[in-house]
């Protein structure tokens, strides 16, 4: 009983000492003075240090799928020239903009994940978390762009909450008709497996948008399937196919968006969209990639896109850089206007010849590039020359974006 007792004060003391202090030298000064004291032997002391080393380790350890929380974010500097028309009409606009972000993943570790990420802009435009530098030096609005779980079971994954973007979570679109910023909120499952040389992907998805009439009581969906095949064609050639397609139910679509060029007279949506890249890694590395969509919904002769372009390169760490030239075409309806490119914008868009707006009724090129001027750093030179569809405006457009982007 009265070593027990001994040992029990002992460690009490030796607790007490160390959450004062975590310095090994002055545990162990302590025992020390208590063997010196006689109040316990060495033996003891050494059973006190260890059992009060591991006790102290437990407690300041950790779960597994805690210490695997990785945190990232971006900030993006940006100079953007918004149009230059030769009429004159509307006028030039030159901003200074910024674009923020900052998230996190953990992994669990049993087949389970969860992210966020918060990031600046606003709520009217869904493919834009842009911030222009005006304002009187006001606060800015932060908001929650991300909250997001994934579980992969027998080769299934499904993730559902306010989602990463497509393109971040296994399908195969293009920006053209995907704005890379969307973050959809609804529900998805991906599918993959092997056939021969072939890897083939299954998804879908269905995500909620908002109805018109009444907001508080309607959950309008989007539902999106697409099948996807990536091969191998040589050591240093592989090809990538996708035909996917994707409905939005019309009382969720809302012609008063920030965007243009749909009709609005009640026209449905139903896209298909063919995807395909080759990719060589010759030299510094071509990528040849193609997009075709057309809307199966549209009784009119407006309702086809045809993407195209070749970009040289991987800007990914110092030093390196890419460059691409690419080509759209995207008639009236052969998209949803809300889910475009949000940068890919003309005068006569939405049939009106002074206003300049991004989405459909709009064709035109882009010339982009990269250069990683450190791991963490990169700029970049995009130039878009567009003119509308369907020639409302007969002028051309040239809209011109320099960024510089630190990642962290």
């Amino acid at each position: 009983m009265k070593n027990n007792m001994t040992k029990a004060l002992g460690l009490g003391v030796l607790a007490g000492f160390a959450a004062m202090s975590a310095e090994a030298g002055e545990n162990s000064s302590l025992l020390k003075k208590l063997v010196e004291k006689g109040v316990i032997t060495e033996g003891e002391a050494a059973v006190l240090a260890e059992e009060a080393n591991n006790e102290y380790n437990d407690a300041a350890a950790l779960p597994s799928w805690v210490q695997s929380l990785t945190l990232k974010g971006d900030l993006r500097l940006r100079y953007d020239h918004t149009h230059d028309n030769p009429s004159g009409l509307g006028g030039a606009e030159d901003r200074w903009r910024y674009r923020f972000r900052f998230g996190g993943t953990a992994n669990m570790q049993n087949g389970v994940k969860t992210g966020f990420r918060l990031a600046s802009g606003g709520t009217s435009d869904i493919g834009s978390t842009n911030t222009t530098m005006d304002g009187g030096f006001a606060r800015d609005d932060f908001y929650l762009d991300q909250a997001w779980a994934q579980m992969d079971v027998s080769g299934v994954t499904m993730i559902g909450g306010k989602n990463p973007n497509f393109e971040k979570t296994g399908w195969f679109v293009s920006k053209a008709l995907f704005d890379g910023d969307i973050t959809p909120e609804g529900f998805e499952l991906h599918y993959s497996t092997e056939s021969g040389s072939t890897d083939l992907g299954f998804h879908g998805g269905a995500y909620f948008v908002q109805g018109e009439d009444d907001p508080s009581k309607t959950l309008d969906l989007l539902t999106m399937a697409q099948i996807t095949a990536k091969t191998s064609l040589s050591d240093t050639t592989g090809l990538t196919l996708g035909l996917g397609v994707y409905n939005v139910e019309d009382e969720g679509i809302d012609e008063t968006s920030s965007r243009s060029g749909n009709s609005a007279s009640g026209v449905g949506y139903t896209p298909v969209f063919i995807d395909a890249a080759l990719s060589m890694k010759t030299g510094p590395g071509v990528k040849l990639y193609a997009t075709y969509v057309n809307n199966q919904e549209s009784s009119a002769t407006d309702d086809t896109g045809l993407i195209a372009g070749i970009k040289f390169g991987s800007a990914k760490k110092a030093g390196q850089w890419e460059a691409k030239i690419e080509y759209r075409s995207l008639e009236k309806d052969a998209v949803w206007d809300e889910l475009t490119d949000s940068d890919f914008g003309a005068f006569g868009a939405n049939g009106s010849v002074d206003t300049y707006k991004s989405g459909t009724n709009v064709e035109g090129t882009i010339l982009q590039g990269k250069y990683m001027i450190y791991d963490n750093v990169q700029a970049a030179l995009t130039l878009l020359t567009t003119e509308s569809e369907d020639g409302t405006d007969g002028e051309t457009n040239n809209r011109i974006q320099a960024d510089i982007i630190f990642k962290f």
